[in-house]
């Protein structure tokens, strides 16, 4: 169907959505009438098991207090204990008229039957009941049971004269004078079943026949589930099912028409069909009416889209009841939902999402007014071994944790300014003012100990590094960077706790220069190379050198090189290093070889050079580029390389020996492994850590451990090198120890390679003065 004008068109409209939400509103109506007809009538079948209960249980006091009185009649415990039968008979025949019970038995105390107004009474049918009234506590029981496949409400008391002669007892059947007396109160059908070699059978019952043919086949679902309400299509009822007996043999089954119940819902449905029919022919005459003036209140309401695509917070056009209003108060909706998702964006721009508190974009926004405005301390803390959390425990309880120590985080006292987590396991809090140690470990405390994962609990440690800052002296980046060296402290403190020092970020600025500067100033001359000799003390001479690199920084001048080398295996920056270091020795020494200088000149090598696999062709591509011996060059590792991937390192140190090449162990006795890996190590050389040399003189202890160290190095096949000698007390006694080369500033401090040719030069006379003091 098509429409040429914009009035057809929206009459069209306007009835196709009336139309819609008319059967939209109509199907929810109904289905919550229909339920609500559900639950009045499963409401009328709880209310009439409460009714059946209470009048079983009000016959069940009745027959009780009539069997309590007649057990303690006189004449009667007389007649019963002198066993006169007939007064016995008579007694229990007009009490039982008295309450109109249908049924009066005595018991001898041993369970016989005396006397029973039922001639065909079987006796294993109350045998239950007298039994509980044995084991009783001399008080009447009830039960219902069933006497000759017919249930009967039945009670038995003790009778005392005064020890126990009987047991009276009265009963009444659970009959259809009963089950019409029930449905008069209630006003829904009844039914009393049973449970007869495994079948069921339906006793007396107010349904008509032909329901009451068909209930057999539905008491085993009904069963199946008592004081549940249940239908059945086979029936035009709704039914619940009550246990009678302890045994559930016995059960009373409650009916309700659906007629009933679902009259007053077939009533209301019809009442809505004639509104929503009413409404809809009244909105076809106002659609009529309205069309034409619709389109001026369109035009605005595209305005106010327009508006809304655009980011304006436009107010939005006034609009009626109708449909034009509907689609007024859509846009405007629609407009708050915009801003709403804007918020949750904006929320989600500066909160974590595992703790949904700040992150780091909303501290670097948030800080910088506190940081102006006030003296305080910025918190850092962060969880150790969080990465071995997440490993053994996944990263779902490992969110769990962050998300557990966030709360505690929240509920801290006094509570924080500011609290966030920037990223990984670290938290940031502020605090107006300055944090001491104790308080430090106040805060902490309750944020140790004590957390679920897993079923399990774990408890935690911290690092907490605090800056104390001053109002207005520095930016969030400077304050951030300074609480995370103070964090960087805290690693390597007892109580992993660390304040910010001064001085430590120019320290820090310092290190951060030297990573970004170390490239560029190994291509702009910045570095060189020194050399150490080492001298033969066994036949005095000097045919190797140690060759250290030095750094002259523009700025900062000479960088000591224990400073930029640790920094440049943490940047990942030591092979430049070490390629630009073999490249001017292996040319030096060429240099040299080619004169009448033969040195043999060693360089050091990390652990992240060993772990290299193209390290041994490069440099048998170097040594081949210069055509010099690979006995002129010696490689120099420390136990911790060694230690770092014993079998990577152990198998590159055999492709270096294979080339040719002289290995020396660096630093040996101050790693951890000594003696397990120097048999495996295949190297040429010890050299003795200058820790055991340099106060050899005056140590025994030092000069125990040399001596011990040559004589194993020896029975190996190695050469021993003695490193920090500083004077002629201490080369006596490596001369004494037996070593092979010492290399120390007694003999002569690094040196460039012009300093160590005139070093060469002068050695002949300089030996003969060295061991003066000193035997051959």
């Amino acid at each position: 169907m098509r429409f040429k004008s914009l009035r057809g068109k929206l009459i069209f409209i306007l009835l196709l959505m009336l139309s819609l939400l008319a059967l939209a509103t109509g199907f929810a109506t109904l289905t919550t009438l229909k339920r609500d007809s559900e639950l009045q009538a499963q409401h009328m079948l709880n209310v009439s098991a409460k009714v059946l209960r209470q009048a079983l249980d009000t016959r069940a006091e009745q027959l009780s207090n009539s069997v309590r009185i007649l057990a303690a009649d006189f004449g009667f415990r007389r007649a019963v204990a002198t066993a006169e039968q007939e007064t016995i008979e008579s007694v229990l025949h007009n009490h039982g008229n008295r309450i109109n019970a249908s049924l009066t038995l005595l018991l001898a105390p041993d369970g016989t039957l005396l006397a029973s107004s039922s001639p065909t009474l079987n006796m294993a049918d109350i045998t239950p009941l007298f039994q509980q009234a044995a084991a009783g506590n001399d008080q009447p029981v009830a039960a219902i049971v069933s006497l000759n496949g017919q249930p009967y409400q039945l009670v038995l008391a003790p009778v005392k004269a005064p020890n126990l002669i009987a047991h009276v007892g009265m009963g009444f059947p659970l009959d259809g004078p009963l089950a019409q007396q029930i449905k008069g109160i209630t006003g829904l059908d009844i039914s009393f079943t049973g449970i007869r070699d495994g079948r069921h059978h339906v006793g007396n019952s107010t349904l008509s026949s032909a329901h009451r043919q068909q209930l057999p086949d539905l008491l085993s679902a009904l069963i199946a589930q008592p004081d549940t309400v249940q239908s059945s299509p086979q029936q035009d009822y709704v039914s619940v099912a009550l246990p009678l007996d302890q045994q559930q043999q016995l059960w009373a089954v409650q009916h309700l028409s659906n007629q009933r119940w679902l009259s007053s819902y077939r009533q209301l449905r019809s009442q809505l069909f004639y509104i929503f029919g009413a409404a809809l022919s009244l909105s076809l005459v106002v659609a009529f009416i309205f069309a034409r003036s619709i389109t001026r209140p369109m035009q605005a309401l595209s305005q106010f889209a327009r508006h809304i695509g655009q980011g304006f917070a436009a107010a939005a056009p006034p609009g009626g009841d109708d449909e034009v209003g509907l689609l007024s108060r859509t846009l405007s909706t629609m407009q708050q939902d915009i801003q709403q998702r804007e918020q949750q964006l904006l929320f989600n721009a500066e909160h974590d999402s595992v703790t949904g508190l700040y992150n780091r974009t909303a501290i670097e926004r948030l800080l910088q007014q506190w940081l102006d405005s006030c003296d305080g301390s910025l918190l850092q803390l962060n969880i150790q071994q969080f990465k071995s959390i997440n490993d053994v425990l996944g990263f779902s309880n490992g969110d769990l944790l962050l998300q557990q120590l966030a709360q505690r985080l929240q509920r801290l006292v006094p509570a924080p300014l500011l609290l966030a987590r920037p990223g990984g396991d670290e938290f940031i809090l502020l605090y107006p003012h300055t944090l001491l140690t104790e308080q430090v470990q106040q805060l902490i405390k309750p944020l140790l100990n004590s957390y679920k994962l897993q079923h399990s609990s774990i408890n935690l440690k911290l690092y907490a590094g605090i800056y104390n800052f001053a109002a207005g002296q520095l930016s969030v980046n400077d304050a951030l960077r300074r609480v995370d060296i103070a964090l960087e402290n805290a690693r390597q403190m007892p109580d992993g706790i660390a304040f910010y020092q001064q001085g430590q970020d120019e320290s820090h600025q310092r290190e951060l220069g030297l990573i970004r500067d170390l490239p560029q100033a190994l291509h702009n001359g910045q570095f060189f190379v020194v050399y150490q000799a080492k001298v033969n003390i066994q036949q005095p001479g000097c045919s190797s050198a140690e060759a250290l690199i030095r750094w002259q920084h523009p700025q900062l001048g000479l960088v000591p090189p224990d400073q930029f080398i640790k920094l440049a295996e943490h940047s990942g920056n030591i092979g430049l290093i070490s390629q630009w270091m073999l490249q001017h020795v292996i040319a030096r020494a060429a240099h040299w070889w080619q004169s009448t200088t033969p040195l043999q000149l060693a360089v050091n090598l990390s652990v992240f050079d060993l772990l290299n696999p193209q390290l041994a062709d490069d440099i048998a591509a170097l040594l081949q580029q210069h055509q010099l011996p690979a006995a002129a060059l010696a490689l120099e590792v420390t136990e911790s390389a060694v230690m770092e991937d014993a079998d990577t390192v152990i198998a590159q140190l055999h492709r270096l020996r294979n080339l040719g090449i002289t290995l020396s162990i660096d630093d040996f006795g101050t790693g951890q492994s000594s003696l397990a890996y120097l048999k495996q190590l295949p190297v040429h050389e010890v050299k003795i850590d200058r820790a055991f040399v340099k106060d050899i003189e005056h140590n025994n202890n030092d000069a125990l451990i040399v001596r011990a160290t040559t004589q194993l190095a020896h029975s190996l096949g190695f050469s021993v090198t003695a490193e920090g000698l500083e004077n002629q007390a201490g080369l006596q006694q490596l001369l004494d120890c037996g070593c092979d080369k010492v290399q120390g500033y007694y003999f002569a401090k690094p040196m460039t390679a012009t300093q160590l040719d005139a070093w060469l030069a002068r050695l002949p006379q300089q030996l003969q003065l060295w061991f003066s003091g000193a035997p051959a």
